[in-house]
């Protein structure tokens, strides 16, 4: 089941922190402690949700959270996601693909007429996974809703009412 995340408290921080493990672990050795990355990813967070057109989205298994992404609307009806992530225990088990059809179902009725995605080009699980979902590969430059070139990637693009195959 999609949930949208609508406030920040510790909870909800511990429970996003286990969804991007791994991601967080890879970020550790910016900040001086646990406590001091727990504290800035809450601040974030909070302004990120603040926003409108900034959403945190997590598919969930019962009351367990099994995936997470961040949408951003750049300009009018377009989107960009980004962290799309799924607990280790639980890839390969469908979960990435149903937040990702749930979070694109869910753009498209807020209007979204284009939504973009950067991938490495060694992260081929996620390939497959925005493939699947009807995402395809561009040549255009990998610029990131921010405006900031992702150098060595790929950007992606999902056009609703259109599939890959097209």
């Amino acid at each position: 089941m999609l949930l949208q995340v609508t406030e920040i408290d510790a909870a909800v921080v511990d429970r996003l922190f286990a969804v991007y493990a791994e991601s967080m672990g890879d970020l550790a050795e910016n900040f001086d402690s646990a406590e001091e990355m727990r504290e800035s990813y809450a601040g974030f967070l909070r302004e990120f949700i603040r926003e409108p057109g900034q959403l945190v989205q997590i598919e969930t298994d019962g009351d367990q959270w099994v995936s997470g992404l961040r949408t951003v609307e750049y300009r009018p009806s377009f989107w960009f996601i980004e962290a799309v992530e799924t607990t280790p225990a639980r890839r390969g088990q469908g979960f990435g693909k149903r937040l990702l059809t749930h979070t694109l179902e869910r753009l498209t009725r807020l209007g979204a007429k284009q939504i973009e995605c950067i991938i490495s080009p060694d992260n081929t699980a996620s390939q497959r996974l925005h493939a699947a979902c009807g995402f395809v590969p561009t040549d255009d430059e990998p610029v990131n809703c921010w405006e900031e070139t992702e150098t060595g990637c790929i950007l992606w693009r999902y056009s609703p009412g259109r599939t890959g195959e097209e």
